[in-house]
């Protein structure tokens, strides 16, 4: 008996590997899923069975807002680094404080650089106090993460949002006196941030069941006294396998 035609056009799947029959729906028995940890300190993470990719993405840590101070300078603490296999994603710089009889308005903080991944991007810097206005400068936000803290109006600064948001400067204002007495800190910039993507199979591509070690950093904290600034939020590390 002659087979049917469309059983002779259907594709034949060979047992050359796993690589031959992923065009067809199949992944090797690979289960497609994601870790993402957030909380400052350090592990290591075990590499699951992956038929397509692993991605790795890192950010630094959010640099702490400026305070605005009527008694002198207290800047913002920078945010920490971020590491994970080759790549590194350096934290945020803090914000200055403004002072009411020296320089009222804090500059912001510089955005953290990255380095190692296929793509590397420097987080956004904090934006400078406005004490006339009455307000402290907002947070970096980090490529990708989070968003840098709110401006405040004549308050404490925002913290920043995960990951790698940079704090506000905090807003100080003696209602009852001139713009002597005002002062602004400036916001803590954005932590850096980088990937890679490897291939399944290929040469330098991590190996299933080994363990990868990783620093997520630290938020850097907000200056005090009044008006203080916002704490810069932690850095992350996150995994994708398909």
């Amino acid at each position: 008996m002659q087979p049917s035609q469309s059983l002779l056009d259907m594709p034949i799947l060979t047992t050359a590997g796993a690589a031959s029959i992923r065009g067809f729906g199949f992944n090797g028995g690979a289960t497609p899923g994601n870790v993402t940890i957030t909380t400052a300190g350090s592990g290591s993470f075990t590499v699951p069975a992956y038929a397509v990719s692993l991605k790795i993405e890192v950010w630094g840590a959010g640099g702490g807002g400026g305070s605005g101070w009527h008694d002198g300078y207290s800047n913002g603490a920078g945010g920490g680094t971020t590491t994970c296999n080759v790549l590194t994603a350096n934290g945020g710089g803090g914000g200055a404080g403004g002072y009411r009889y020296g320089n009222q308005n804090g500059s912001g903080g510089s955005g953290g650089t990255a380095s190692g991944g296929s793509t590397n991007t420097t987080g956004n810097s904090g934006g400078g106090g406005n004490c006339g206005a009455g307000y402290g400068g907002a947070g970096g936000s980090s490529p990708n993460g989070g968003s840098g803290g709110a401006a405040p109006y004549q308050n404490n600064g925002n913290a920043g949002s995960s990951p790698g948001g940079g704090g506000s400067g905090g807003g100080y204002s003696d209602f009852n006196s001139s713009n002597a007495n005002q002062a602004a800190g400036g916001g803590g910039g954005g932590g850096g941030y980088a990937v890679i993507i490897y291939s399944a199979g290929s040469s330098g591509s991590p190996a299933i069941n080994s363990t990868i070690s990783y620093t997520v950093g630290a938020g850097g904290g907000g200056a005090s006294p009044t008006q203080s600034g916002g704490s810069g939020a932690d850095g992350a590390v996150k995994f994708t396998w398909v």
